[in-house]
């Protein structure tokens, strides 16, 4: 049986190898990969971990007109009143309805998880469709009923056929996933099951005028449309500047976007398969959906890295523009575009030169930085992705030519974090958000890896990265002055232990 047919999908790391603890250099990392043993790597300290209920909970809640039922204790759906913000800035910086999202829960208390959560989940489910209407709804199913084997699945085919709203369900029981990268197929797996691909007829299209034999017009531009359209797959750490400026370049190239899955609605999700070529944006995020729509809709799929920085837009633009024929429109567009931002960088260039700089964050997107913060003339210290997949493999081949031998630290640990910038000293660190402020209290200035609010992608996003950092260094008061009276929790003989001790390889 294929994963897509299963009710719930596959925990992550038995689909794809992964590691959370490595260290060593890039060519070391490789080698490792090859044999296996980072994969076999353990860690004897963990300080804390992530849940992957918290990324799909990302994605969930920006679909618009849906709600979340958390089947779940109350304290699980805690972090859903910090979404409300970043979701509806998300939605106006979008052009969207910034209506906030409905969420429920069924409250599991002891009662439940003795004789069972499922009654519960039923009556939620109806209160929600008579109540608020929804188009989606999800049941973000979270340990505890997977715990006591509350079968969603079967509530969900009797339920659907008892609503107006598409139902179905997200499965989250985080003790069973090595990393959080499960979330994302966790989320993509419940579109799968239970959320229509296809246009729906008299709805979307009319058969009837599409059919004509005595008026081919329409049916002409429907091919053409569809033969020059893709499907481009975002991610919460993506935001609508991103989308703008990749769509900008597409669209130079006489190639039409639609944006999934995230800020889409039923509606749009009805369009999937209504594409010549569907393309990622992160290695790691999007394989699980690109794989089923290739399998399901012949759909073929690229998965070209991120678009960060001058080198990597120029070779995800070109696989792009290479399955429509486009590649010398491609190089043009590059070569134009590359010579506009080399005049906007004159002033920056020299502010950055020989700038030592430590980052870290997610596994794609580290690999890009750090090859883009190569180019422009910073001294890369190290890199810090919170996991290894094999994936992620092509970016490190390319990173590991362009910057060789620089130190990979596979690991998603504050201690571990603090205990290096304290060995590098680094003039700057590049990290995922909630780190800033602890490397404010070690003196070091930051910038936050990722912002949807800010501009990272294309020959814009280079701009932009290079113009903080820039400012970043030019000012670290902040820092200087926090770390004078506010102290690390650290003692002294940790900073003097190697700071990966706690991994084996």
């Amino acid at each position: 049986m294929s994963y897509y047919q299963q009710e719930e999908q596959p925990v992550r790391n038995q689909r794809v190898p992964m590691s959370d603890s490595f260290t060593g250099c890039g060519t070391e990392l490789f080698d490792c990969a090859k044999s296996g043993c980072i994969f076999k790597s353990q860690r004897g300290f963990w300080q804390a971990n992530s849940c992957q209920m918290a990324l799909s909970l990302m994605m969930a809640s920006t679909v618009e007109n849906a709600a979340i039922i958390m089947h779940a204790p109350l304290g699980c759906g805690a972090q859903l009143t910090q979404l409300l913000n970043s979701t509806t800035s998300g939605k106006n910086s979008r052009g969207l309805s910034p209506a906030p999202f409905v969420w429920l829960t069924t409250n599991m208390q002891k009662n439940d998880i003795i004789g069972g959560g499922e009654r519960s989940l039923r009556e939620t489910i109806r209160y929600t469709d008579k109540e608020f209407r929804p188009d989606i709804i999800f049941v973000v199913a979270a340990c505890a009923p997977a715990i006591i084997g509350d079968d969603i699945g079967a509530i969900i085919e009797e339920e659907k056929n008892n609503i107006s709203a598409d139902l179905t369900a997200i499965y989250c029981p985080g003790f069973k996933a090595k990393n959080v990268a499960s979330a994302y197929d966790a989320f993509y797996h419940s579109l799968i099951r239970h959320i229509r691909f296809e246009p729906e007829p008299y709805v979307d299209y009319n058969p009837d005028i599409l059919n004509d034999p005595f008026d081919e017009s329409a049916k002409i531009n429907y091919e053409y449309r569809k033969k020059n359209t893709v499907n481009l797959f975002n991610a919460t750490s993506i935001g609508a500047a991103d989308e703008v400026e990749i769509t900008r370049l597409l669209n130079a190239l006489n190639i039409n976007v639609r944006i999934y899955a995230e800020y889409s609605n039923r509606d749009k999700f009805r369009m999937v398969s209504e594409a010549a070529l569907n393309v990622s944006m992160c290695n790691v995020h999007d394989d699980y959906i690109l794989k089923y729509l290739e399998e399901k809709y012949g759909i073929p799929y690229v998965i070209q890295g991120m678009p960060l920085g001058r080198k990597a837009t120029r070779e995800w633009l070109k696989k792009i523009a290479s399955f429509f024929g486009r590649e010398e429109e491609a190089e043009k567009l590059c070569d134009y575009e590359e010579q506009r931002l080399d005049r906007e960088l004159e002033s920056i260039l020299p502010k950055l030169k020989d700038k030592k700089v430590m980052i870290g964050g997610g596994v794609v997107r580290v690999a890009e930085e750090a090859r883009l913060l190569s180019s422009l003339g910073m001294k890369v210290l190290s890199i810090r992705p919170h996991h290894y997949e094999n994936i992620a493999e092509p970016v490190f081949i390319s990173l590991n030519e362009e910057v060789p031998m620089v130190p990979v630290a596979v690991s998603n640990q504050l201690f571990e974090l603090i205990n290096q910038v304290k060995k590098y000293k680094p003039d700057i660190v590049v990290e995922h958000p909630g780190k800033p402020g602890w490397l404010s209290r070690a003196g070091v200035p930051s910038v936050c890896l990722y912002s949807p609010k800010r501009s990272f992608f294309g020959y814009l996003g280079e701009f932009t990265f290079a113009r903080r950092i820039a400012l970043q260094l030019e000012n670290n008061n902040y820092e200087k002055r926090i770390s004078k009276y506010v102290k690390l929790p650290y003692k002294k003989s940790w900073y003097e232990k190697d700071p990966y001790s706690y991994v084996k390889v």
